[in-house]
């Protein structure tokens, strides 16, 4: 079933007791800056502190992985209105190549459920209409190379692969509401077989409720998980132990 280490705290902190290059694939979504009241973080950040944190941590996850590692950062592709709109991916993929990721690709994650909407701005007018984005983008970036050093065992089937690989990934959003930004275990599960094999460790910094944890065991990954609000650690862990316990 692959090992688990889940953390309580900073990921800041936490990832620097970590040794280097020793990280198959880094899957998470971070906080978005959009205004969620966390109780550990401030999620409403002036844009350039925001940017200069995210580089941060950043820095620790280019350390940690190995030479042939992946990584799937997941965000807005389009955030604010106004004239406060930000494209956080965007400004995130310069960050990452300028600290010494290669660029793979993007995928876009069409949440369907978001198609129907009422807020139009200006309504048949060009005053000023509101452009609404459904999308979020998976940043898809490697450390040093991206083809893998030795073979492993995939897991992945034809149609999902064709699939994953067109970049456009139609999948409904999370249900579960324990978490107040989640995404699909599904998300996670498709980056989780696609870049990597069975046995790989896998990493989430933001571990939130502890979905990529959940995806990881169930396709026989190690997976590292931390997470700074001990009340989304507590149901990360729990979910996480259910899922071993089902396993079993």
């Amino acid at each position: 079933m692959g090992k688990i280490d889940l953390r309580l705290g900073d990921c800041l902190e936490i990832m620097k007791t970590i040794p280097d290059k020793s990280i198959d694939l880094v899957l998470t979504s971070p906080p978005y800056n959009c205004g969620i009241e966390y109780e550990s973080h401030n999620d409403n950040m002036d844009w350039n502190d925001y940017y200069l944190w995210c580089r941060k941590w950043l820095y620790e996850i280019l350390r940690l992985l190995k030479q042939d590692g992946r990584f799937c950062l997941i965000h807005y592709l389009s955030l604010g209105q106004s004239n406060n709109r930000h494209a956080p991916l965007m400004e995130l993929n310069h960050i990452c190549t300028s600290l010494g990721f290669k660029h793979h690709g993007l995928a876009i994650w069409w949440d369907i459920t978001l198609t129907k909407r009422t807020a139009w701005g200006s309504w048949l007018s060009a005053s000023a209409p509101y452009i609404n984005s459904p999308f979020e983008g998976i940043l898809i970036l490697y450390k040093d190379k991206w083809k893998k050093d030795k073979q492993g065992k995939t897991d992945i089937n034809k149609n999902e692969f064709m699939e994953s690989c067109s970049g456009i990934w139609k999948i409904a959003p999370e249900h579960d509401r324990t978490h107040p930004a989640p995404f699909p275990k599904k998300l996670a599960s498709r980056c989780i077989r696609l870049l990597s094999y069975e046995g790989d460790t896998v990493l989430d910094p933001f571990m939130g409720s502890g979905t990529t944890g959940v995806a990881a065991k169930e396709l026989g990954r190690n997976f590292i998980g931390i997470e700074i609000e001990p009340k989304y650690f507590e149901i990360a862990k729990r979910r996480i132990n259910q899922t071993m316990e089902n396993l079993l």
